[in-house]
């Protein structure tokens, strides 16, 4: 049997992270260019990008709640293993993809571009929710983290992903109405935030 090396910490596997994050952030922007036209074309040039401000303005909302969940998610795994740090690195691959799909849904705004953005974005969220979910199972995370907890923090891991899947079927019926759906993250997530804190006052009891 091949030995899985780790130990205590995850100080560098949060470091990389936080690198490779910042880093897709930066490339989101890059997509930009300012229009060569006379400045009486200006306006409406820009407002042929708007597609490619929504489709920013998206990917930076998520590439941030996914960092805000790897936060939190790494206060809680305190040792790891090579396996680990592999399900972190599938992780980080395919969040760093995200810029070229953005693109694309910015660019074209077609149904396959939104299906294309949706699949990455389902991606991320799926392989974050394997980190932590074997994180869990291997025992690597703190003494507060039951088996109940365990489960619930990855049912959060795994709302953004299942809401991007639900905009693949909607984006193949009406393509406006799938912009939209990735909405339903932030009252789902708060829904997720209240039970969960209503959970933790119970095992402190």
């Amino acid at each position: 049997m091949v030995a899985l090396l780790g130990g205590d910490g995850t100080d560098r596997i949060e470091a990389l992270t936080d690198g490779v994050l910042a880093i897709v952030l930066t490339l989101l922007v890059l997509q930009f260019e300012v229009p060569d036209v006379a400045p009486s074309a200006l306006p409406a040039a820009l407002a042929d990008q708007e597609t490619l401000v929504v489709s920013y303005v998206l990917s930076f909302a998520i590439v941030g709640l996914y960092w805000t969940i790897h936060h939190s998610l790494f206060r809680d795994i305190v040792e790891h293993d090579r396996l680990l740090l592999w399900l972190n690195l599938c992780f980080l691959l395919s969040i760093s993809f995200l810029p070229y799909p953005t693109e694309v849904l910015g660019t074209y705004g077609t149904t396959f571009a939104w299906i294309l953005y949706a699949v990455n974005l389902s991606l991320v969220g799926i392989t974050l929710t394997a980190v932590w979910a074997y994180a869990a199972h291997a025992g690597f995370t703190s003494d507060r983290i039951d088996a109940r907890l365990a489960r619930l923090i990855t049912i959060r891991g795994l709302i953004s992903p299942a809401t991007f899947t639900l905009s693949i079927a909607v984006a193949t019926v009406n393509l406006s109405i799938a912009y939209v759906v990735p909405l339903l993250i932030a009252p789902l997530q708060l829904l997720w935030v209240r039970y969960y804190g209503r959970a933790t006052e119970a095992l402190e009891r």
